[in-house]
């Protein structure tokens, strides 16, 4: 009984930000606007709106936003400033949850396996957090602990999502320009691939090996015994992300090199 309430809060959620957002800029233009009649709002006042209700419904959507950030070919640009907040502006859940994570994930104790571990993350995602650490032979790592119960919840989301998919090819004209089903299912192997991270340390060592001849690109290796499917320990690299680099800033860095490379 409590699972069925459960999912029905779920499915009341999604409707609601369909019924919310479904006649807005964005869904209008990709073809994908629902039955709601209302009126087109500000754009730039819809996107700020759009990027906290995105979050308020947690990982997984607050994963689609980080998506559709990147989609300066479908969206418009206050969107894609106000989703670009998503990226790395997320609440990081509890250290103690850190601990349990660890411990259960690798068999030891945060004290015992590493010589020093941030208790404030440098940066937190939707799908997890990343802490500085040094292991006991003193090699400096980052440490990515998956956030509690995300698998779990990304599973029910996606089947969720998958029946409100279905309804919108069904009984709206979305299909016309967008297949909700098949969009849900490549979104859905992406997503659960992310919630591996013994998939993204493979991918690391892939890279690593094929940009080998490339001295510009720096890719960090994964610690195979410190890392599972919820912690994935790897080389910790200290740089600062491109966007956070003043325009003078960018003045200074030979491009041609870093192209070339």
């Amino acid at each position: 009984m409590a699972t069925t309430r459960e999912r029905l809060s779920r499915y009341r959620d999604i409707a609601w930000f369909l019924a919310k957002y479904g006649r807005t800029d964005f869904l209008t233009d990709a073809g994908i606007e629902t039955a709601v009649d209302e009126p087109r709002p500000d754009v730039a006042a819809n996107a700020d709106a759009l990027a906290r209700d995105l979050e308020s419904l947690g990982p997984t959507f607050i994963k689609l936003g980080q998506l559709l950030s990147t989609r300066a070919d479908l969206l418009p640009r206050p969107y894609i400033e106000a989703l670009a907040r998503l990226q790395d502006d997320i609440v990081p859940f509890p250290y103690e949850d850190v601990e349990r994570i660890v411990q259960e994930e690798l068999g030891i104790r945060v004290s015992k396996a590493f010589a020093e571990f941030d208790r404030v993350p440098a940066a937190a995602a939707s799908l997890g957090q990343v802490h500085r650490a040094v292991l006991r032979d003193g090699r400096e790592v980052a440490v990515k602990v998956q956030r509690p119960g995300i698998r779990e919840q990304v599973l029910k989301d996606l089947d969720a999502l998958d029946e409100v998919a279905r309804l919108m090819d069904r009984f709206t004209g979305a299909r016309r320009n967008l297949d909700a089903v098949r969009v849900l299912d490549e979104y859905r192997r992406s997503l659960l691939a992310e919630v591996d991270y013994r998939q993204e340390a493979e991918h690391l060592l892939t890279i690593r090996h094929d940009l080998r001849e490339f001295e510009q690109i720096l890719v960090p290796l994964p610690i195979d015994d410190y890392t599972s499917s919820r912690v994935l320990t790897m080389d910790f690299v200290a740089r600062t992300k491109i966007t956070a680099i003043s325009g003078v800033a960018r003045t200074e860095v030979d491009g041609d090199v870093l192209a070339d490379g």
